[in-house]
């Protein structure tokens, strides 16, 4: 394993690469988590042979403070990484992906999770996709909210599933616990729902893991890999 770090303009980038790669795997981090974070929830991935990429998103890993709930805008500051991020997501493939010449995968978890969901709804075109313990669609508000940010009152107008045509049928398999009490498992059911329509037999399912909460846990990670292998 040959292991690179280095900085893309302010983006702390980390890309790991197996002695024979056979596809390049994005992977978006959580609120509060980092580049590693999400690499060590994957074990296994390297020595299937894929390239593991990762970056901190803004305000994340060695880029200063998460938001916090107990912000008094908090869901502008969350969604303002969220757009962040999905805009750096491109930078670094621009930057990484074309002298490796490997296909793409993308994993995403929680709030990379989303984040993964804007960038399919975007166009991006990737071979899998990943989604663990997040959906397509932005948190509820807070009762008594008012969104005050242009740029996400139209994320909440216009959530990555109201576009389902640009998934381009990437197969993409949501893995979530059943007692997830951040981003519940409604929220992923209605993700399904809405992307269905446009998906053929086979590239469009839910793994759900009975009694686990808001985190990935080994068996979730063992049975994406197994889904992005298919497609390898």
């Amino acid at each position: 394993m040959r292991e690179e770090l280095f900085f893309l303009g302010e983006v702390p980038v980390l890309l790991r690469l197996p002695e024979k790669p056979r596809g390049l795997l994005l992977a978006l981090h959580g609120l509060q988590g980092s580049k590693e974070h999400i690499l060590s929830l994957l074990p296994g991935y390297l020595e299937a042979g894929l390239a593991l990429l990762a970056f901190d998103a803004p305000r994340h890993g060695l880029r200063g403070r998460p938001p916090s709930a107990k912000d008094e805008r908090y869901v502008e500051a969350f969604y303002r990484v969220v757009l962040g991020m999905a805009e750096e997501a491109e930078r670094v493939l621009e930057a990484v992906a074309p002298r490796l010449g490997l296909p793409l995968f993308l994993a995403g978890g929680s709030m990379g999770a989303f984040t993964l969901h804007l960038l399919l709804s975007q166009g991006l075109e990737a071979q899998a996709a990943l989604a663990f313990i997040g959906s397509g669609l932005p948190m509820k508000l807070p009762q008594g909210y008012v969104l005050s940010d242009p740029e996400v009152v139209a994320l909440y107008q216009a959530p990555p599933v109201s576009r389902p045509q640009a998934y381009r049928k990437t197969p993409l398999l949501h893995l979530h616990g059943s007692r997830d009490l951040i981003v519940p498992l409604d929220r992923v059911e209605e993700t399904l729902k809405a992307l269905r329509p446009h998906y053929p037999p086979g590239r469009l399912a839910l793994y759900r893991e009975e009694g686990t909460g808001h985190e990935i846990t080994p068996r979730m990670a063992r049975v994406g890999l197994a889904f992005l292998e298919s497609f390898l």
